[in-house]
């Protein structure tokens, strides 16, 4: 399954049920493949479900994807971490820090 695709998956499940876990536009979450197969193989992309939704397909490289969300407590190294690879580190960090409350200074 692609990373657009599962993304898509978990925001309809989320429309159909409505119990506010996901959302789009506030919920980060990590895009991983082929971790370990090298530098030219492996891709790492960070940003929102709908960041990561909206994102070509091609730029996640070839399977076997994983699709990473993240919890609601969230350690500033991990958002320094992770913003290297943000498709919009702007969003990436005002979203860690305004919704999932992480301190940042």
């Amino acid at each position: 399954m692609s990373i657009p695709t599962a993304a898509s998956q978990l925001l309809e499940t989320e429309e159909a049920r409505k119990e506010g876990i996901l959302a789009a536009d506030t919920t980060l979450a990590i895009a991983l493949s082929r971790v370990g197969g090298g530098a030219d193989n492996e891709r790492i992309v960070a940003g929102t479900l709908r960041e990561l939704l909206d994102h070509p397909v091609e730029n996640y490289g070839d399977p076997l994807h994983s699709l990473v969300i993240v919890g609601r407590r969230l350690h500033h190294l991990e958002v320094d971490f992770a913003e290297a690879f943000a498709i919009n580190p702007t969003t990436w960090r005002s979203v860690a820090k305004d919704v999932y409350k992480c301190s940042l200074e």
